[in-house]
């Protein structure tokens, strides 16, 4: 009898600690792509997105015990998404049985997080790497961003997310505008 009541009691005292520890936020992103038409693409492309980051997390809140890290397991679609609504907007059409295939990699992406008691910074970067294959010929161009955003008191989650969004909004129009790339796409 003393063993059940051991029993019980440890795998209770188990589920209440196992219950205590909080699963990590999910990041929350939808970046849109606004530029408008900036060039006339006019051919069918072929695009890829892959994520090659080292650590999968898109926030990471440096200065708390333990540090939190948010990952975002759907961090290509999201790019992919707004990447390919870049290219529809300017006039390409995106289909799979293209013969140009334009592939985007993610080779960083992340806000860094730190606070004291009195106020937070965040800063983002990201680098996106483009290889457009047309033909037997390869353009290859790697293209990075920053963003910065500070406050006071503890961070909040959602203007985190705003800004990794307007970073992947400014870094897709980036990419669209770039002369080098959108020459080589059309010729």
């Amino acid at each position: 009898m003393a063993k059940i009541i051991y029993s019980l009691a440890t795998a209770g005292m188990l589920a209440v600690l196992s219950g205590c520890t909080a699963a990590p936020k999910s990041v929350i992103m939808n970046p849109q792509y606004s530029e408008g038409q900036v060039v006339q693409l006019n051919m069918p492309v072929n695009v890829n997105v892959m994520d090659l980051r080292t650590s999968k997390f898109t926030v990471k809140v440096l200065n708390t015990e333990p540090a939190v890290y948010l990952p975002d397991a759907n961090l290509p679609v999201t790019i992919s998404n707004v990447f390919k609504q870049a290219l529809i907007e300017n006039n390409a059409n995106v289909t799979p049985e293209a013969k140009t295939t334009i592939t985007l990699e993610i080779n960083k992406f992340l806000a860094q997080v730190t606070e004291t008691y009195s106020k937070h910074e965040s800063n983002a970067e990201a680098e996106f790497k483009i290889t457009v294959n047309k033909a037997g010929n390869t353009f290859s161009k790697s293209y990075t961003g920053k963003r910065t955003l500070s406050g006071s008191l503890k961070h909040d989650q959602a203007k985190v997310e705003g800004q990794l969004n307007v970073l992947a909004e400014k870094l897709i129009a980036h990419i669209i505008e770039d002369k080098e790339l959108t020459n080589f796409i059309a010729q």
